[in-house]
Formats: C-alpha cells, structure tokens, sequence
C-alpha cells in the first residue's frame, strides 16, 4: 500500500511539472472545461430521484441485472406453456399410458374384449 501511495504521488508530482509550462489561454480553457463538467455532473446528479424505497431498489436491479432476469421470464414462460399445455391436452396422466395397463389388476386383454365395457357399464 505505500508503494501505492508513493507512485500516486509521482504521477502528482509530474503532472503539476507539466501544468506550469502551460499557456495562460490553455489553462484558462482547461478551468472553463472543469466548471462547465462540474455543472453538468451536479444537473444530472438532481435529476435522478432522490427518494428511496422498494421500487428505487428494485428498478435500479432489474437496469443492472436485464439480460438475467428476460432470460429467466422467457424460461418460465415456456416451462408455463407447457404445464398448461399437458393439462388440458390430458397428456401425461397415467390413465392413458402402458404404465397404466402393465400395472392394473386385469389383463391389457380384457381392455380389447368389446363385452369388457358393457359389463363395466352394468356394474
């Protein structure tokens, strides 16, 4: 850390070398320049809002985190769809599938026997 310090206080030292063999109109130019950034910095920091609160916090996030967060809504838009989708299409429930048959008490023979259903609607 003091060797930090030490090469900022070259870099000081040179600068102001090269200040002092400026022009007058130079340096006059170079503090009109100075004021002027000066002025615009203090106009755009009162701009900003100053309040604070959740939505401050919360939309200085989303400026800082928006490719993450669009990629997350597009993911969890698709993973919706897709929910939704199986849902009303009726796939993936277990009635319908080999599982179901492999796994019940009959035999998947009775399920082609066309008497099956007719027993099945008496009963």
């Amino acid at each position: 850390m003091n060797h930090e310090r030490q090469f900022a206080k070259e870099i000081v030292r040179r600068l102001d070398e090269t200040t002092e063999n400026l022009a007058p109109e130079v340096v006059e130019r170079l503090v009109e320049a100075r004021r002027q950034a000066v002025l615009r910095m203090a106009a755009a920091h009162s701009q900003q809002p100053q309040g604070g609160g959740l939505m401050a916090l919360l939309g200085s996030y989303f400026l800082q985190h928006q490719r993450s967060l669009s990629l997350a809504a597009l993911i969890a838009a698709v993973l919706f769809t897709f929910v939704v989708t199986q849902q009303l299409t009726g796939h993936g429930h277990g009635e319908h599938g080999d599982a179901f048959l492999l796994a019940s008490e009959l035999p998947p023979e009775a399920y082609l026997d066309p008497g099956f259903y007719s027993w099945l609607k008496q009963q």
